[in-house]
């Protein structure tokens, strides 16, 4: 009897929230810190964490968002639309 192993790789696609909390820990970012660069209020930070609305930001803002998740404007569009995948 022959055994054949499948490897049954999933993906899970994260909402924006998902995401940018990930990257925001991968770079032991605060919210605060995030919000200090960005000019905004850290209850802003928090309700995009918590999925209660998405950044508002001006291409300037749009940039230093890049920069600290040090994400392509790309990633951050994927991140936005909620297409970002990762391996479980």
């Amino acid at each position: 009897m022959v055994s054949i192993l499948i490897n049954q790789s999933s993906t899970m696609k994260l909402s924006f929230s998902q995401w940018f909390k990930l990257r925001r820990n991968m770079f032991q970012l605060t919210q605060a810190q995030i919000a200090k660069e960005l000019g905004v209020k850290p209850t802003a930070v928090s309700n995009w964490e918590q999925g209660v609305s998405k950044p508002g930001l001006d291409p300037n803002q749009t940039e230093i968002l890049c920069s600290l998740l040090r994400v392509e404007l790309s990633e951050l569009a994927k991140g936005f639309r909620g297409e970002y995948q990762i391996d479980e």
